[in-house]
Order: structure tokens, then C-alpha cells, then sequence
């Protein structure tokens, strides 16, 4: 079979010899730790981690359903021994650490505060605008006979609008000026659909995948009554479409704990979790239980478990075990592999979950 043919089965919980070995990645520093402890030097991105590993991967269709930037470039506000203050094109201003992690920002300012803060990104939001097609024609066709899953971009209806005002800042929007974040969510969720009704008809694709990064350790970042009655809508427009055009898999990349908001995805034909961040309070095992055949799980092991010891792997993979048997569940790490985890520790990971899962991929180490 080929790749797109096991995920398939895999997704509509159909036997399978080989499932997908998919993963999310590592840290920008991981890699470069690893080469101390016998990977080879020649090994430095994503691409040769992934064929050296043996880990397999999937085709995303060109086409852009985000905002434009709104400045022609990013520019250093301040540079420090330490750090470096920077103001990308969106105006959301972060502060870089220069040295040690380098994972994730400190935000210190975000461009949407009012309304009048919104508009030039509603300008930027016009579907029409033909720069979120220009590389389309020759993604279709290059992927057109793609051996491999060939996935959509599915936009982001809340994320994305948070990315441009803050967390607190679209916390308190919600219920200071909803009818602002309304709008915006809206606009959002209308260029998306617009974008993916060009894609879908040059295309038959295998699944559909989001990007929202919305929840915490708590749950949401607006509250689940407004999700579901914002967003929601959105999503179920998309899901509609995607099943018109004979797509029926359809996540979000949505970290955190998604408990109190998954009910809202599986109600509106979102039906793929991913990647589950079990430290951040969605367990994949729970969320099997609870929903049955309802919900699909893309991801699901805890990464803590990776910096632990080969027993806790061991351990986690056999808690996985039944719901990656039953199906509908392409088991992998939940998030990027972070720099602490050693390399051994890794190694046995994927070969564990060769022997337990019998996944893809031939490795070369």
C-alpha cells in the first residue's frame, strides 16, 4: 500500500499491516544537542531528522488563507547581550532570548486593540487577493499523483485572531467588544472557506488540517459558550465543504487541554484530534473512552515521558496500545521534542513503537 492508502485505512479504522509514522518535530536546539550524543553532524533539520529516523510525512496543497503582513518587513527594535527585541510584519513586537531556549517569544505588544486597529488586517484578509494562489496551479500538480496523504490548510478561526491582540487581550475582548471579536472571527472563518472552495475543486484531498493553539492547562481561552457559538459555525461550513468534495478528515493543531472545547469540534464535523498534549490535560485514552468512534487521534504521547526513562516510554506506549489497535489513531509525539530529551531515550522511543504499532519508515541509524 501506498502511504496515503495506509492512512486512510488507518483514519476509518480499517485494518492496516504498516500505520503512519508520523511525528511533530523538535526544538530548534534538540538536533544540535543530539550531534553531543552520536547524531551525525550532517543531520540538521527537520527533513534529514526525519529520513535518518525514518519517519514518514505528509503533502500540504499552496494556499494561504491567513492575513497578510501589513509592514514589508520585520525589523530590531533593541538588541542586548541577552536578548533581541524585534517587531515582525504583522506589528506584534517579542522579545528573543539569545541565549539557551529559543523556543518560544516573550510577546510584549500585539497590533489589534480597537477597531480601528483591526481594519488594515481586514483589508489583508481579502479572499480574493491573488497572492494566496500564486503557487496553487503547481502545488495541484505536482501532488495531483502524491503517493503520499495530501492535506489542505483548514485557516485558524480564533488562534490566529489571538496571535494579532494577546492572550489578555482577546481574553478580555470577548466581553468588552464581542462584536468586534465576532467580526473578526468571522472574517477569518470566510476567507478560509472562500480559499478552500478554490482549492477543493482543482484537488481531491485526504484531510484537512487547522492551526488554533487556543487552549492552556485550564481549557480555552475564550470561554466555550462563545467557541461554540462563534467559531462553531465556521468550523461545520468547512467540515460541510470538505465532505461535498469527498474529504471527510478534518483536524486543528490545537495545544493545551481541548477538553472543554472538543465536544464543540466533534458537533460541528471537526473529528481529528492533534497533536492531544497529555501535560496539558488531554489524555487521548479518556478522550477514546468518552467519545468512541466519534473521535480520531493524531499524536497522543506524552513528551514528558521521552526526558524520563526508557521505562516510562515503555509504559506510556503500552497505555496506548488498545486505542492505537482499535484504530482511527496515528500515534506520536504531542509536541516538538524538547533539547532535554536524550538521544537514546528518543531512539527507543521509535523503536518501541515500531515493534508495538508496527508503523512506516525504514531508518538509517
Amino acid at each position: 500500500m501506498t502511504l496515503k492508502e495506509r492512512f486512510r485505512r488507518t483514519m476509518f479504522f480499517q485494518d492496516v499491516a504498516l500505520i503512519p509514522n508520523f511525528e511533530f518535530g523538535y526544538w530548534e536546539e534538540t538536533l544540535k544537542t543530539w550531534h553531543s550524543q552520536g547524531l551525525p553532524a550532517d543531520i540538521k533539520d527537520e527533513g534529514s531528522a526525519y529520513d535518518y529516523f525514518g519517519i514518514e510525512s505528509w503533502d500540504m496543497v499552496d494556499a494561504n488563507p491567513s492575513p497578510f503582513p501589513i509592514y514589508e518587513k520585520s525589523v530590531t527594535i533593541e538588541e542586548t547581550e541577552d536578548h533581541i527585541t524585534t517587531r515582525d510584519g504583522y506589528g506584534c513586537v517579542a522579545r528573543i532570548n539569545k541565549h539557551g531556549n529559543k523556543s518560544i517569544p516573550h510577546f510584549i505588544d500585539f497590533p489589534i486593540k480597537d477597531r480601528a486597529t483591526w481594519e488594515p488586517f481586514e483589508a489583508a484578509l481579502n479572499p480574493d487577493d491573488p497572492r494566496r494562489y500564486k503557487s496553487l496551479n503547481k502545488s495541484v500538480k505536482s501532488l495531483a499523483k502524491s503517493s503520499k496523504p495530501v492535506g489542505v490548510f483548514g485557516g485558524s478561526m480564533v488562534g490566529v485572531a489571538r496571535n494579532l491582540i494577546g492572550f489578555q487581550g482577546i481574553a478580555m475582548m470577548q466581553y468588552e467588544d464581542p462584536e468586534l471579536l465576532t467580526e473578526i472571527i468571522n472574517t477569518l472563518g470566510a476567507c478560509t472557506v472562500a480559499v478552500l472552495d478554490c482549492v477543493l475543486r482543482k484537488i481531491q484531498v485526504d484531510f484537512c488540517m487547522g492551526w488554533e493553539d487556543i487552549c492552556f492547562n485550564m481549557g480555552c481561552i475564550v470561554s466555550p459558550d462563545f467557541f461554540r457559538r462563534v467559531a462553531g459555525p465556521w468550523y461545520r461550513r468547512i467540515a460541510d465543504l470538505l465532505v461535498a468534495h469527498g474529504c471527510c478528515i478534518y483536524t486543528t493543531d490545537t495545544d493545551g487541554n481541548i477538553r472543554p472545547i472538543v465536544e464543540t469540534f466533534l458537533d460541528n464535523g471537526l473529528n481529528t484530534m492533534f497533536p492531544v498534549e497529555v501535560h496539558g490535560g488531554s489524555d487521548p485514552c479518556a478522550l477514546c473512552d468518552k467519545y468512541g468512534k466519534r473521535i480520531r487521534i493524531w499524536g497522543g504521547f506524552d513528551k514528558m515521558a521521552l526526558r524520563d526513562s526508557k521505562k516510562a516510554i515503555d509504559k506510556e506506549l503500552d497505555r496506548l496500545r488498545p486505542y492505537v489497535e482499535r484504530g482511527g489513531f496515528i500515534p506520536g509525539v504531542d509536541h516538538r521534542v524538547q533539547a532535554d530529551v536524550p538521544l537514546k531515550n528518543y531512539l527507543h522511543y521509535l523503536d518501541r513503537k515500531r515493534a508495538l504499532f508496527h508503523v512506516g519508515g525504514v531508518p538509517k541509524y
